[in-house]
């Protein structure tokens, strides 16, 4: 992920499956219907969210498409100021998190709200049913636990790296 090109690759690739998937729940799979994937445990169900995860602010959405209209924005310079010495998979949860923001953002310029459609259907104890979701929350929540995870990862100093680069190789003395 060095590599913009890569990354730009990557953050489309994420954008292309997240439009792509929720294009065909609701092409396919009528209102108020549902459509098992894996019969109790996760189906397809078509949903409208106008607010964020878990439908937060959704009687405000314009509160959300600002913070989407930003977020998106900030995410591209953070990659932009760090992508030259950033760890790896500080850039793989930058790309993660871009993909998401921007899927959803998408959905609510275009829409006016966001198309979830992925229904995990087990009662969670203490939770009940959970929140329909779709791919952009799930590259969000990737990129959140990555990004959790590698702060907790010991860090390489720049110094520790060159002490264990290997000695370069001296050319032989000719005879």
């Amino acid at each position: 992920m060095r590599r913009p090109v890569a990354f730009t690759l990557m953050v489309c690739l994420g954008i292309a499956a997240d439009q792509l998937t929720k294009f065909w729940v609701f092409a396919a799979i009528p209102e108020g219907s549902t459509l098992p994937l894996a019969p109790n445990l996760l189906h397809a169900t078509p949903h409208l969210n106008t607010g964020a995860a878990f439908s937060l602010f959704g009687g405000a959405p314009w509160v959300v498409l600002v913070f989407s209209l930003v977020a998106v924005p900030v995410l591209a310079c953070w990659y932009a100021l760090t992508w030259k010495k950033a760890p790896a998979a500080l850039l793989w949860c930058q790309g993660l998190l871009l993909s998401g923001a921007a899927g959803n953002m998408i959905d609510r310029l275009a829409l006016g709200h966001v198309r979830d459609f992925m229904d995990f259907r087990p009662d969670l104890p203490l939770i009940g049913h959970w929140a329909v979701f779709n791919a952009a929350d799930v590259f969000i929540t990737c990129g959140v636990i990555l990004f959790v995870i590698a702060e907790f990862l010991p860090q390489k100093s720049t110094a520790d790296a060159k002490e264990k680069k290997p000695a370069e190789a001296k050319p032989a003395a000719e005879s």
